[in-house]
């Protein structure tokens, strides 16, 4: 059994947080403040001197909007630090861990993506994180990109628990509104990390969708969430105004994992029951 580390790298985001909860033994946290990318040099030498047996890289950049007008952030999140922690990993002999977003291949498609369709991103966010996977393939090619939906989990009361923000806006809202324009994956942080060890497990690299099954309207999927809840709100339908002309498709399916029997991710209203049923008990 390896006594080398895990590297945890953005273990305070919503990801980051499911992944320190569900390892064993407690992997190495670190925070993006730790992680300067304009010192790459102290950067590389740092992760490599941990002298990890693997890094999972949670670290984002995830304001879609601000991408629009100043994409440096996103750029040096999205890509500039992951393409270094490949050097790091490289260098240390480790795997890495990253993720991207279904949000990449654009829109040209209506059904979902799989993963051999090509990247079209419509967004400077979306372009930084497939310029994200293509740094990492070229700087450490032994590594592992897992392409993201529409991710929801945490404790009730986070800053980007999507659902438990849903519900709460209903305990007060008469009505509330949903796009029904936009089609995607809702997905677990729970059966990402599951899904992760998995792939881990069987020793893969390379690039996958890791998304849960099915695909569905932004507005049936908060229209779910209060049905769920209890919530008697009415739900109704609006386009919403974005800077970032985000793709009106984000849904994918998981064609790689299936092909290899590996594929454990559930459907998308499966696992959202039991999530609300999780936050229905905890509060």
């Amino acid at each position: 059994m390896s006594t080398r580390p895990t590297v945890l790298v953005g273990a305070g985001g919503m990801l980051g947080s499911a992944f320190r909860r569900n390892m064993l033994p407690d992997p190495v946290c670190l925070g993006r403040d730790q992680l300067d990318v304009s010192q790459p040099g102290v950067l590389v030498d740092r992760i490599a001197s941990l002298g990890p047996s693997l890094v999972i890289n949670c670290a984002a950049d995830t304001d879609v909007e601000r991408a629009e007008s100043d994409p440096g952030p996103a750029y040096a999140a999205n890509a500039l630090l992951p393409e270094l922690l490949a050097q790091a990993c490289r260098k240390a002999g480790s795997r890495l861990v990253h993720f991207s977003s279904t949000g990449c291949y654009g829109d040209w498609k209506r059904t979902p993506y799989s993963d051999w369709d090509p990247l079209r991103p419509t967004t400077a966010h979306h372009a930084s994180k497939a310029a994200g996977e293509a740094a990492v393939r070229e700087a450490w090619p032994d590594s592992l990109i897992l392409r993201l939906g529409w991710l929801y989990g945490g404790d009730p009361g986070h800053r980007k628990n999507f659902v438990w923000a849903r519900m709460n806006e209903a305990r007060s809202a008469p009505e509330m509104f949903s796009d029904p324009h936009q089609t995607g994956t809702p997905t677990w942080v729970g059966d990402i990390v599951a899904q992760t060890l998995r792939i881990l497990d069987a020793g893969l690299s390379g690039t996958y969708n890791c998304v849960a099954g099915g695909a569905v309207t932004r507005f049936d999927y908060v229209q779910r969430i209060l049905e769920l809840a209890g919530h008697d709100t009415r739900l109704r339908p609006r386009r919403f105004e974005r800077k970032a002309p985000v793709s009106p498709n984000e849904a994918a399916v998981n064609t790689k994992l299936g092909l290899l029997h590996l594929d454990i991710m559930p459907r998308w209203d499966e696992a959202l029951a039991r999530y609300v049923a999780s936050l229905a008990a905890a509060a």
